[in-house]
């Protein structure tokens, strides 16, 4: 059993930002590629053209001032790294707003950037930023009439984001601070130092897959039980779901109890995550499928970038599979944009997630 981190002030408040700025970076160069490429795929107006290229551009020519500022050994000014995360959201959102909440491709761009900085910036700052954007996501989902079930799937799974982010970056402070402690046994800690980080990523990261399970769970019994009409119908949705429940009770009584779950029972449990989800976008929720974001970021939060991009090659393929084959599918007449958009950013989430992993492995705290 792995003992539990005593807290001690070996943290600075911009720690992260210094360290962590680089997945911010690359996660705006995702979105400036992935941006431009759809922006000029079939545009319906030379109007939304012309927006879109001027914004990409916009956000290309501030990251690469942002990204030559470590380059030339110069530090981000944290105000100007928030401005510039703030724009992100805006241009997300001013695109959201030319295509509508209902027919939007943009929204996915969200996950990714919501990831980030829920991963960098400090909590205040994370809050806010995620509290502007669910609330507008919500504004513009109750004026286009959205169904209430894919409106509450979108928070949902948007904040489960922002927390997975934030926890996991609560878990690496507490590893730090671990590691001071045992500095005055430094020699002994360094010979067992692999071992004892593979033990600790599955230990610490797991609650990152408790969160992302209690995500699903909740949108699973919304689905079920929103303007139910059906007793058997309901019987038969909600008996798996509550099944799912005790083993995610489980899972986290034993984290709560310092008894860790292995490695196998929570790659099994993962995929029964995926399976959960496929089935309910199989059943006629197609929109559920962003219940695939925090799945796949927990993965890439305790599991080495190989298993995380296997993981999400299943994620992606299984996905593909039934966005073409079940109706009403994909007619290759504009729509394969979407998946593609969906792909990339679920690809994009995973990719920032195991970045942050391999960051952090590399990174000692001060004083160490």
């Amino acid at each position: 059993m792995i003992a539990a981190y005593p807290r001690a002030a070996t943290h600075a408040p911009l720690d992260d930002l210094e360290h962590g700025h680089s997945v911010i970076i690359a996660a705006r160069w995702l979105l400036v590629a992935a941006g431009l490429m759809f922006v000029l795929y079939r545009p319906q107006s030379t109007t939304e053209l012309t927006a879109g290229v001027l914004a990409v551009l916009g956000i290309a020519a501030a990251n690469f001032w942002l990204h030559t500022r470590p380059l030339t050994n110069q530090p981000v000014e944290p105000l100007w790294a928030y401005m510039a995360s703030a724009a992100d959201l805006a241009v997300i959102s001013g695109l959201v707003l030319m295509q509508g909440s209902l027919t939007s491709k943009a929204y996915v761009f969200y996950y990714p950037a919501v990831l980030v900085y829920s991963l960098v910036f400090p909590a205040r700052v994370s809050a806010v930023l995620t509290a502007a954007v669910l609330g507008f996501v919500f504004t513009r989902g109750i004026g286009d009439g959205m169904d209430e079930r894919i409106l509450v799937a979108r928070l949902v799974t948007l904040a489960a984001t922002a927390l997975i982010g934030w926890r996991y970056r609560r878990v690496e402070e507490q590893r730090r601070e671990r590691r001071v402690e045992v500095s005055s046994n430094r020699a002994v800690y360094e010979s067992e130092s692999a071992r004892i980080e593979a033990q600790e990523d599955i230990f610490y990261g797991q609650i990152v897959c408790i969160t992302a399970r209690w995500c699903i769970i909740a949108g699973s019994i919304f689905l079920a039980l929103f303007h139910a009409d059906d007793t058997g119908a309901m019987e038969r949705s909600l008996i798996p779901l509550l099944i799912l429940v005790a083993a995610n009770f489980f899972l986290q009584g034993r984290y709560m109890m310092r008894s860790p779950a292995n490695a196998l029972l929570l790659q099994l449990l993962s995929f029964v995550d995926l399976a959960v989800i496929t089935v309910i976008v199989m059943n006629g929720n197609p929109e559920f499928f962003v219940f695939y974001y925090p799945v796949a970021l927990a993965y890439a939060m305790v599991f080495v970038r190989r298993l995380a991009l296997i993981f999400t090659g299943v994620l992606a393929i299984g996905y593909t599979m039934v966005a073409v084959l079940v109706a009403p599918g994909i007619h290759f007449n504009g729509d394969e944009e979407t998946l593609a958009i969906r792909l990339v950013t679920l690809l994009g989430t995973t990719l920032l997630g195991t970045m942050y992993w391999r960051l952090q492995r590399t990174r000692r705290p001060r004083g160490v």
